[in-house]
Order: structure tokens, then sequence, then C-alpha cells
């Protein structure tokens, strides 16, 4: 969704003719827009994906001002997702919706690119709930344990990943020039 609190009214009082003139000059927009990550995922990858956002939004000083929050704003254990908040100030006036929606389709378009790329989407646990998991399943699952081949129980491995590695995702969006 797209806010503007930003409301100022200046008053001019034209004594000569006695007329009154209102002129209304609202600030910045903010767009926000909602993702969902796993409880599983790192939070080395969260600040990845945070620099990812930051560094699309500063390549567009035509269409953002800047990246003004990311934040957690629930947690949701029984549903297995962490839900982050990001708000970005966009340069057009809230007159200019179409071109602001755009830039927040693209920001979201990137961020889904992004977080397939470093392996953090969010799904949601299937319905309904399997209740006949044995418990080594579940030791498994909460454990972050694999089995190999031999049968031995070895940790999950994941792969290191930098704000470097999603150049080729950020080439999907042009920059201005």
């Amino acid at each position: 969704f797209v806010v503007c609190f930003n409301f100022r009214v200046v008053l001019s009082l034209d004594f000569s003719n006695l007329t009154t003139t209102f002129f209304e000059s609202f600030g910045k927009l903010k767009v926000y827009l909602v993702i969902k990550f796993g409880l599983e995922t790192p939070f080395q990858r969260i600040k990845v994906f945070r620099t990812a956002v930051e560094n699309f939004i500063n390549a567009r000083p035509r269409e953002w001002v800047g990246l003004i929050g990311f934040r957690a704003t629930r947690v949701e254990a029984d549903m297995g997702f962490i839900e982050y908040k990001i708000v970005g100030e966009h340069r057009e006036a809230w007159q200019n919706i179409g071109a602001i929606l755009e830039s927040k389709a693209d920001l979201a378009s990137f961020c889904l690119e992004v977080t397939k790329k470093l392996g953090m989407r969010y799904e949601s646990p299937p319905m309904p709930v399997n209740l006949s998991a044995n418990s080594s399943d579940l030791r498994q699952l909460f454990e972050g344990e694999v089995n190999d081949d031999d049968g031995w129980a070895t940790r999950k491995r994941t792969k290191s990943v930098s704000a470097d590695d999603l150049k080729d995702v950020a080439a999907m969006f042009p920059t201005e020039t």
C-alpha cells in the first residue's frame, strides 16, 4: 500500500483584492512492501538481501529518494515465517500514482528474484498438517540434520552468498543512464 501523511496547508491572504488562496504541498510518498522469509533463513542472508534492495533503490535516484526502513514486523512461529516491511521514499508526488505503482512493482519483482536466487522463499506449510511424523523425522526437521547414503546424520551446509553475487539479478532491472 502507499500512504502519504505529510499534509501542510499554506494560507496566503492577498489584502489588495481581498482574495484567499490555498496551497497544498505534500511530502514525498512512502512505499511499503511486505515480504516473508522462513524462520530457518539465516540472518546473514537477510542482511545480504537488505543490501541488494538498498543497492537496487540507490541505483535509481530519479525514482527513489532512498531506503527508509527494513524491519521485522511480525513473527509467526506456527506458520513458520518472519515478516519484514521494506519502506522506500519515492521521488514522485502522490498525484503521479502510476509511476509510483510501477516503481513498487519493479521493487517487488526484484525482491522475488533475489529471494529465489538466495533460496529464501517462504513456503507455507501444507494443510492439513501431517500428524504421523515419528520422532526422528521431527528431530531432523528441527536440528537441520540430513541422513547421508551411509545412514549417518550430517548437518546441512548452506552456501555463503554476498551482495556481489546478485549482480546478474540486478542486471535484469535496468538502471538510469
